[in-house]
């Protein structure tokens, strides 16, 4: 969902051939679609789970900048153990390789989830770490990693919000498909807000902080300056769909999806945990990446929202 981004900004902008790690040449060629001049890339088949140290060398030689884009994610069910292969020991392996190989910038895609589950407003990169999912606390090992780490002379931390768009697996597309079928209604006033940001905008995010940020330890959030609540979200979404969604009495759901969960497994409109999530506040400050990099967002959220449903669709997700 970022990666195929970041390739198409990083070519229009002259940054050089791009080299793309993929799992699959032909299979990600498929995926990638237009996304980008497939002709322009230099595509390496190599599988985080399974590299050696000369492996991760090999693909780093040569290399100016590293854009680590690829993770384990979405994935709720998976032990901690995969999470610290896929998402720990290859940050670090390519890390160490980035060093071997003198490249100037490494940019490791974090995640807001450091801050752990939430409530939290309006939170910015000075805040305590309060990793507590399997995947948080990977991106918050990895991160402790890359501070202490000498030898590559910038080194970018970037924090993104729940992010969307094409190539979505996330929370947004289980979303759409929801109020799609019309089992989604709001709940309550729908007042809780979430920051959020479309992958194009994540993409442009790397290349502002590639062009303005100087050498040493940078972190920063990634998000849409401002938020939105649950609620504008959710008619956004209908909007698109044209579709109007009803909605649930927030008290009277809580105790409703307990009951169900516990009498008549997976016959709940929703889960206790996407409740939860969707009626806690997790809203990032960009303020730090706007001034200092002079950040923007340039895709509306209509707009956003229309090219992630028209690729679900186009794709049979919906």
């Amino acid at each position: 969902m970022i990666g195929r981004q970041v390739v198409d900004i990083l070519q229009r902008e002259s940054y050089g051939v791009v080299r793309a790690q993929v799992r699959d040449k032909m299979a990600a060629k498929q995926r990638i679609n237009n996304a980008f001049d497939v002709a322009m890339a230099d595509f390496k088949t190599a599988d985080f789970s399974l590299m050696l140290e000369k492996d991760y060398r090999e693909m780093t030689n040569g290399c100016h900048t590293v854009v680590h884009t690829a993770g384990l994610v979405h994935m709720p069910d998976a032990q901690y153990q995969e999470y610290e292969v896929m998402n720990v020991r290859a940050t670090q392996q390519l890390a160490e390789a980035c060093k071997a190989n003198k490249v100037n910038t490494l940019v490791f895609f974090s995640s807001s989830a450091v801050y752990g589950p939430g409530p939290f407003t309006n939170i910015d990169e000075t805040a305590p770490i309060k990793a507590t999912s399997p995947y948080a606390v990977s991106k918050s090992t990895s991160e402790n990693f890359l501070k202490t780490l000498d030898g590559i002379p910038r080194i970018i931390v970037l924090r993104p919000s729940l992010v969307f768009g094409e190539g979505d697996r996330g929370n947004l597309i289980k979303m759409i498909r929801e109020i799609k079928s019309e089992r989604y209604k709001h709940i309550g006033g729908g007042k809780t807000g979430k920051s959020i940001i479309y992958a194009r905008d994540v993409a442009d995010s790397v290349l502002n902080v590639l062009q303005k940020t100087p050498p040493g330890y940078h972190v920063y959030n990634v998000a849409n300056p401002q938020p939105v609540t649950v609620f504008e979200l959710a008619e956004s979404i209908g909007s698109v769909l044209n579709m109007k969604i009803g909605s649930y009495n927030a008290g009277m759901l809580k105790i409703g999806v307990k009951l169900l969960e516990t009498f008549m497994p997976g016959k709940a409109p929703v889960t206790s945990e996407q409740l939860e999530k969707l009626t806690t506040e997790t809203t990032c400050s960009v303020s730090k990446l706007v001034n200092e990099t002079g950040f923007r967002p340039k895709t509306d959220l209509d707009k956003a929202l229309k090219a992630e449903i028209a690729w679900a669709d186009q794709n049979n997700l919906l």
